[in-house]
């Protein structure tokens, strides 16, 4: 009997604390989530929306940073020679360098900045400051993109956004490769989910949502034409679209899985009652290539990953605590659960670009992921960092240090360090030594 399927409904966002990069309790909210938080405050907007342009060009020399401690970052960085940044909260890494918001003080603007691995502006564009956000994609011919929104709105005259949309640059160079197109509000991923948020900082709830093709920016998927979306990750959407949790490809619009090609878990074997399954919980990162499914029956819960693109399992099914999971732009996931079989903490990992094989160490109780930064996975532990392979899942190194905000695929990473006046100060590390031959990854 085919498992039944919860919905349709687009799971909340993460409620979850992230675990710290800096050994505390409570981790500074990210970019994006800065961003959100500036629009359910500032009702955004402005009168006359233009359609973007390409960004204007820059070449800004690199400026050197000043010296942090070698323990303040992990192994893998080298503390020596950081660059300046000019950002105001967390970038992140594309294949080359780095996009993120600068807001320069006192002015009211919001600027988004392209620079190199080294620390070099490249190009810069303004957006709303009351109401945008950014995320990066990957086409289908494999093209990094970041994709940037705009709106309407003027909270200083009271008017809310009658407009918002998305356009994609080209993040080595700023250069437009397609867009504006309308959507219906702010970023909420995972993948190129944009959606009506609440105007309230107590209610995560969102409204109608679309998905986005990477290729062309076209709408793939829309909730207002019914069913819920749920997850992208270049190219591929997951749905709950006639009573059933599918996946289709953005491109050709095929459906590549279905739930009832998803076998049920046999740690529910022996359970009376029916099951049933939902998507989530959603990644705590804005992009992964796999989803995670939650199944009832009676009394027993479990949760299984799987592939985005097939279907196919990639990791033991996890039992208790709802699992903790990160991806990236680059094919790589990681989830941290306890495992249905043996009742143990396990972390299990995927990395599609090297040989598309899975694993699962054990791990302590409590650690969780972080992300996936340069080709490798940071954890944490109570007060305790760690950095692991994305290769095996093998503990590289572990201490009190910063975990990196962003990196490149190249090792270059950034992390933001703490300034004397409390501020952070986004700070471009090179890898070390034996990293920096072999790329960081």
């Amino acid at each position: 009997m085919s498992p039944v399927v919860d919905g349709p409904r687009r799971p909340r966002r993460p409620s979850h604390a992230t675990p710290p990069r800096w050994g505390t309790a409570v981790r500074r909210p990210s970019a994006a989530a800065a961003l959100c938080l500036l629009l359910a405050l500032a009702a955004c907007g402005r009168p006359e929306l233009a359609d973007p342009a390409d960004a204007l060009p820059l070449d800004g020399d690199p400026a050197p940073a000043a010296a942090v401690e070698p323990d303040l970052l992990p192994g893998v960085l080298d503390a020596a020679a950081g660059r300046a940044t000019p950002y105001s909260s967390d970038p992140r890494g594309t294949d080359t360098g780095f996009v993120g918001p600068v807001t320069p003080e006192g002015s009211g603007e919001l600027h988004f900045v392209g620079t190199d691995a080294d620390g070099r502006t490249r190009w810069t564009t303004e957006r709303n400051p009351s109401c945008t956000g950014f995320t990066l994609t990957r086409t289908h011919g494999g093209d990094d993109l970041v994709v940037l929104l705009d709106s309407d709105a003027a909270p200083d005259r009271g008017l809310l956004a009658a407009r918002t949309t998305a356009a994609a640059l080209d993040p080595s160079t700023g250069r437009r490769v397609w867009g504006p197109t309308e959507v219906p509000g702010t970023w909420v991923g995972p993948g190129l989910v944009f959606a009506q948020v609440a105007h309230t900082v107590m209610s995560a709830d969102t409204g109608p949502a679309v998905a986005l093709s990477a290729d062309t920016g076209e709408v793939v998927a829309d909730e207002s034409r019914g069913g819920a979306v749920l997850h992208e990750y270049q190219g591929t959407v997951v749905l709950h679209r006639d009573g059933a949790l599918r996946a289709v490809d953005a491109r050709s619009g095929d459906e590549l899985w279905h739930h009832a090609d998803l076998p049920v878990p046999d740690t529910l074997e022996g359970e009376p009652g029916k099951t049933s399954l939902t998507y989530g919980p959603r990644p705590a990162s804005g992009s992964a290539p796999w989803a995670v499914i939650t199944w009832e029956r009676g009394e027993t819960t479990a949760f299984t990953v799987h592939d985005l693109r097939d279907g196919r399992a990639l990791a033991e099914p996890l039992a208790g605590a709802p699992p903790v999971s990160v991806g990236d732009e680059h094919g790589r996931a990681a989830v941290a659960g306890t495992s249905a079989r043996s009742g143990q903490p396990v972390i299990a990992g995927w990395d599609r670009a090297s040989g598309n094989r899975a694993w699962t160490v054990g791990a302590d109780p409590g650690e969780r992921p972080v992300g996936i930064v340069s080709g490798y996975l940071y954890t944490s532990l109570d007060r305790e960092n760690r950095v692991r392979s994305m290769a095996d899942g093998a503990l590289l190194g572990r201490g009190g240090w910063l975990i990196p905000v962003a990196g490149t695929a190249g090792g270059t990473a950034v992390a933001a360090v703490p300034g004397d006046g409390g501020a952070d100060s986004y700070t471009v590390f090179p890898p070390h030594g034996a990293d920096r031959e072999r790329g960081g990854a």
